[in-house]
């Protein structure tokens, strides 16, 4: 329908009622809001998981992930017990076992094509009618408005029924079967007329006040009632969440956020906050792979990265050698208790680097932090370098090593290119999807930006899953 018609009012009366009618046990709600923010008051439900804007493109990615994810593995799930749909799964299922209904809600589908829909030449809207086209057996169901662009194309064939407010043509009737001519010249706000039949109905209002903001407030009363009533809903069977990453953080407040089982190694170091469900995020230089790359141009916050592993692993006990050949934020760390040594020379021995770090072992390992590494890849120590990739397990050492995405780790030989092979690091304002290659990801062309922007990274710690992080101020 036309804008200012009831259609962002239609998805808040059906989450309302869906919120007052089911416990949040069997129906998750999920929200795209392309518009001006109606939506958002949807996350006060406790059936609520997140709301979208149409500015959030890297939440936008990892929610449409999680639903098509989720509607794979129904359809494994209902294939192995040889049941038809959702509705059988739940009739069969015991009380806690029963998979709950997932509804997706997109308000103003116009402003979804304008943004979101030209991600990756169209990959989101791709995942939205696989969605679609494959949900509804599995239990999860789309709800979108929009304008009369919304009755033309694929999505249009994949939606099983179309309700109608007033057009601003009266032309653009025909294109979901109704004769303009049986309809009338004069419509109120939230009078619609379903497809091909015709049939006509009023939307319903959650409260007295039919002001945005009086639909708004009944929607919180609602939300706190159900809130009460679904306290006793354990966490596991509540909506996944895909939560927004904080503008602002701490150290501190990130070192709070850590899984203590992941984060349990003393040579794991923190790098950023992310995940659907904020987590603090960073490599364990103490398993497996043994290095790290920090890349990206100058004022990315390359410097930043090292201090923040830095802090974690001083914390942990761990000594520290820092090789900074520029001048470098690092450098400050000279002095501080458990940095061996900071070295500021244009180029490294083997006989240097052995006597600082010869006494390290598996129970007391030292890693090496290096800020501006391109600029010591034809070192004299190429060889003592290449030993902590390679046999660092075996002597406790470890390494992170820093620089321009542009020339760092180049090349097909040496020592850096060892440090490639590792898979593992964090990238800093790409300035070109290719530089995926050198923390072992495969990127979209869409994380390419321009100008630097400090804050934020793209974290990669070998299992073939790129997630974008919040960078914490140390």
């Amino acid at each position: 329908g036309a804008p200012r018609m009831g259609r962002s009012q239609l998805l808040r009366t059906i989450a309302g009622s869906i919120a007052l009618t089911l416990s949040s046990e069997d129906v998750h709600l999920y929200g795209f809001d392309c518009g001006n923010g109606a939506l958002n008051v949807l996350t006060k439900l406790p059936h609520c998981g997140a709301v979208v804007s149409r500015t959030q493109v890297d939440r936008a990615k990892r929610l449409l992930k999680r639903l098509e994810d989720e509607t794979l593995r129904r359809q494994e799930l209902l294939s192995q017990d040889a049941l038809a749909d959702i509705t059988e799964q739940r009739q069969a299922a015991a009380p806690g076992e029963r998979l709950p209904h997932i509804v997706v809600f997109i308000d103003r589908w116009e402003g979804w094509t304008a943004t979101l829909g030209e991600i990756d030449m169209g990959a989101l809207t791709d995942q939205l009618q696989f969605v679609m086209r494959e949900g509804a057996s599995v239990g999860i169901h789309v709800v979108i408005t929009g304008d009369q662009r919304l009755m033309a194309g694929r999505i249009s064939g994949l939606s099983e029924d179309k309700f109608v407010f007033r057009m601003a043509d009266r032309t653009d009737y025909a294109a979901v079967g109704l004769n303009a001519r049986k309809l009338p010249e004069s419509m109120p706000t939230g009078r619609m007329f379903r497809s091909v039949s015709g049939a006509e109905s009023q939307v319903a209002v959650l409260g007295e006040d039919v002001s945005g903001q009086g639909q708004a407030l009944a929607l919180t009363r609602i939300a706190e009632e159900v809130t009460r009533r679904d306290a006793h809903i354990e966490r596991a069977r509540r909506p996944f969440r895909v939560d927004v990453l904080p503008q602002h953080l701490t150290f501190d407040a990130a070192w709070e956020m850590r899984d203590p089982a992941a984060s349990g190694s003393p040579l794991w170091g923190l790098v950023g906050v992310g995940g659907d469900e904020l987590t603090a995020l960073g490599p364990d230089l103490g398993s497996g792979v043994r290095s790290f790359v920090v890349a990206g141009p100058a004022k990315s916050g390359r410097s930043t990265v090292l201090h923040l592993l830095a802090m974690s692993l001083l914390r942990k006990g761990v000594r520290l050698v820092v090789s900074a050949p520029r001048v470098s934020p690092v450098r400050e760390l000279e002095g501080q208790p458990g940095v061996l040594q900071v070295m500021t020379g244009a180029d490294m021995t083997a006989a240097e680097l052995r006597e600082v770090m010869g006494t390290s072992s598996p129970d007391e390992p030292i890693v090496l932090l290096m800020d501006d590494g391109e600029d010591l890849r034809r070192c004299k120590a190429d060889e003592e370098l290449r030993a902590i990739l390679t046999r660092g397990g075996e002597s406790g050492r470890a390494m992170v090593l820093a620089g321009d995405a542009e020339s760092v780790c180049a090349g097909f030989t040496g020592w850096q290119a060892e440090v490639k092979k590792g898979r593992r690091g964090v990238l800093l304002s790409p300035q070109s999807h290719r530089h995926g290659d050198l923390i072992g990801a495969k990127l979209s062309r869409a994380v390419a930006v321009t100008q630097p922007k400090p804050g934020h990274g793209i974290l990669h710690l070998g299992d073939g899953v790129p997630v974008t992080v919040r960078i914490p101020v140390p």
